[in-house]
């Protein structure tokens, strides 16, 4: 489906994206074309995510049959190196996903194709999407998107601008309070029962002995699920005040799991801040489906293009 952004693009050519994920790679070709500034995916592949010089070649092939694009934008699985001054700038750091850390994605795939190359971090790229191309007009002054999956992650976009200080955020790693009766000892190999330790999808498997994918029926595990999130939800209203959240992910994006957050977010706030009153439009799933990661990658590709 079209989707147009606020700063429109004149030139005809494509931009490439990429959403780079711990299991998959989607990259894809974008029109920008027509004072509207339309973004429409054009053609796209997925990629197995295997070690780094196999999967980066499989997208560069990929990329190298559309000549016509004149630039990238990269949304990553992080950590990632965002410092532009940093010798490291655009490779990941310190990942658990064997073989990927230290792989410089961005300076590859940018001196691969010889175009202008931007990366954020695929939460950063689907907030900023969700706000500039959802369907509030005026576009929310602030956005935050979290994506529960594999992992969990979040970033707030702040008029069209991932919201970010000396490094990205990792709120999946935030502690949170388990909930009663939940013994569960959590799978971060970092910090055990962090959030992303007790929610994301590989919790939910091995604490409940099934697929996510599996589960719809049993809302016991969903309604602990938007438990563990609310306490997210919590910490971002009183911290950023986005004017919405957006859930996604394969996780996050199940069917009524943001009811059941703001059911659960009723609960956390307990009533402070009036944010209760407004949770209906508040929490949100993603408007623009699986391809708010993309999409933000295109973003940024147009927006590394018109700096060229």
């Amino acid at each position: 489906m079209p989707r147009t952004g606020s700063e429109p693009e004149a030139t005809p050519r494509l931009l490439g994206a990429l959403e780079a994920g711990g299991t998959k790679f989607r990259a894809a070709a974008v029109s920008s074309a027509g004072a509207s500034g339309v973004l429409e995916i054009v053609d796209s592949v997925v990629v197995s995510t295997s070690d780094p010089d196999t999967t980066l070649a499989e997208v560069v092939e990929f990329f190298a049959a559309h000549r016509e694009i004149a630039a990238l934008g990269i949304a990553s699985f992080g950590p990632v190196d965002l410092d532009e001054s940093s010798p490291g700038h655009g490779s990941i750091t310190g990942t658990p996903k064997p073989g990927w850390t230290g792989a410089r994605i961005l300076r590859r795939l940018a001196q691969a194709l010889e175009v202008p190359a931007g990366i954020q971090t695929d939460v950063e790229a689907a907030a900023v999407a969700e706000q500039l191309l959802g369907p509030q007009q005026p576009p929310p002054d602030q956005l935050a998107y979290v994506t529960v999956g594999t992992g969990i992650g979040a970033a707030v976009a702040k008029n069209g601008e991932p919201l970010r200080g000396r490094r990205h955020s990792e709120l999946g790693h935030i502690p949170v309070r388990r909930v009663d009766g939940d013994d569960y000892p959590g799978r971060c190999p970092f910090h055990r029962d962090c959030l992303e330790g007790m929610a994301s999808g590989p919790a939910v498997a091995e604490r409940w002995g099934i697929d996510p994918s599996e589960a719809d029926e049993r809302d016991e595990i969903w309604r602990l699920e938007a438990a563990y999130l609310a306490q997210l939800v919590r910490v971002l209203c009183y911290s950023v005040a986005p004017d919405r959240i957006v859930f996604g992910g394969g996780v996050g994006n199940r069917p009524a799991m943001a009811d059941m957050i703001r059911d659960a977010g009723i609960v956390e706030l307990a009533g402070y801040a009036d944010y209760s009153l407004d949770l209906d439009c508040f929490i949100a799933s993603p408007s623009l489906g699986d391809d708010s990661g993309l999409l933000g990658a295109a973003l940024l590709a147009r927006t590394r293009l018109s700096r060229h």
